[in-house]
């Protein structure tokens, strides 16, 4: 199904206009509770679809980043019909044990793949879940299991082993926890999505919380590519009621993405009771161009790079919030910037919609894919 993005824009008029409901409670009435199917003390199971449109590949997730070989930029897509099922492992009363298993498909589900395994058939990447260059043509759509590890708790420590996403960064492969549809290039292009191997976390306060663990290198299932072996930690510090400063990073052996040291910083602020400010700044420095990579504007692929960020957010009221992210992108020595400017409706506690314009510029980019104007809207439910 080919929908173009003035068609959809349209047909959201025409539901809106159309609609019973008095149009002011949609936009400041009360909200409510969400809903959810299943939502117990330690174990529950849930999920979301979302369905979004861009005019223009992104540079990031919509068209497969730098490569542009996936057919998704002007379509009505999905992106990610996502499940899961858990059981938080609790050790407030002693040792606890839980998991966690996550499945999704949709257009971005090779960004959520095994795919730092490099060799075919390994886990969910070229096994038949889709993908470019897999077995089983699904098009743009694939298929990924993003987690499933087992978890220990006892008292303030946890420790997961298995697959899982990584620590590192502020945007997410799942699109419910970002405020955009659209993501940064720092964190498509220079943080790892998903890991495999063991991480603990310890409580040492209500105000802080540590992360150390180990790693199978980036974006790796069940195996090590190139005997991938990296150390992977940081912490969460509550500095004050309205201050918090996170740090996580990783080094050593990334598999497909070489040796290196990843470092990503994270400063959140709430100025006024509507207002919020995001700074992240990243730094990553491998040794990946050595090994005969010509590097980012060539390949697509970083070598080393930093990337500072910062966002706005306004709450307007419990329904409506307004966002702002401004990047400098700088990748083996090329600079690109975007400026992303967006909407979040939550119409009800379980569905929300999400227009945004994103502008791509790069005085460096010869491909001329960081130097437009995209504009997009997705909505999300939730359940």
């Amino acid at each position: 199904m080919k929908w173009s993005l003035k068609a959809l824009l349209w047909a959201v008029a025409c539901c809106l206009m159309t609609a019973q409901a008095d149009a002011q409670s949609l936009f400041t009435g009360p909200l409510g509770d969400p809903w959810k199917l299943k939502d117990s003390q330690g174990f529950d199971y849930g999920g979301w679809v979302q369905v979004g449109v861009q005019d223009l590949n992104d540079g990031a997730f919509t068209g497969n980043g730098f490569a542009q070989n996936q057919n998704e930029a002007n379509n009505l897509n999905l992106n990610q019909l996502y499940a899961y099922v858990a059981n938080v492992a609790d050790g407030s009363a002693g040792i606890d044990f839980g998991f966690r298993v996550d499945g999704m498909y949709g257009v971005d589900g090779n960004e959520a793949q095994a795919f730092g395994n490099i060799t075919p058939g390994k886990w969910d990447y070229l096994n038949g879940f889709g993908g470019v260059g897999d077995p089983v043509d699904h098009g743009p759509y694939e298929f990924a299991m993003p987690q499933a590890y087992g978890e220990v708790a006892v008292g303030d420590l946890s420790v997961k082993v298995g697959h899982f996403y990584t620590p590192i960064g502020y945007e997410v492969v799942t699109s419910p926890n970002n405020f955009f549809l659209s993501r940064q290039l720092t964190f498509y292009n220079s943080e790892p999505f998903t890991h495999t191997g063991i991480m603990g976390t310890y409580k040492v306060s209500d105000d802080l919380s540590v992360v150390s663990g180990w790693t199978a290198g980036w974006d790796t299932g069940f195996t090590r590519f190139n005997d991938g072996s990296n150390g992977v930690g940081g912490f969460t510090a509550q500095l004050t009621e309205n201050i918090n400063l996170a740090w996580y990073g990783a080094a050593g052996n990334f598999g497909w993405r070489g040796d290196g040291a990843i470092s990503s910083g994270i400063l959140t602020v709430n100025l006024t009771d509507r207002l919020t400010s995001v700074s992240q700044l990243d730094w990553l420095d491998t040794n990946l161009g050595s090994s005969g990579n010509a590097g980012f504007a060539t390949t697509g692929i970083t070598n080393n790079s930093v990337g500072a960020i910062q966002y706005f957010f306004y709450t307007l009221t419990d329904r409506v919030s307004l966002g702002s992210r401004v990047e400098w992108y700088k990748a083996d020595g090329i600079s690109y910037q975007t400026y992303t400017g967006g909407i979040n409706w939550k119409v009800t506690p379980n569905f929300i919609v999400r227009p945004e314009v994103r502008r791509n510029d790069s005085n460096g980019d010869a491909n001329d894919l960081f130097n437009r104007t995209v504009l997009g809207v997705d909505g999300i439910v939730t359940f």
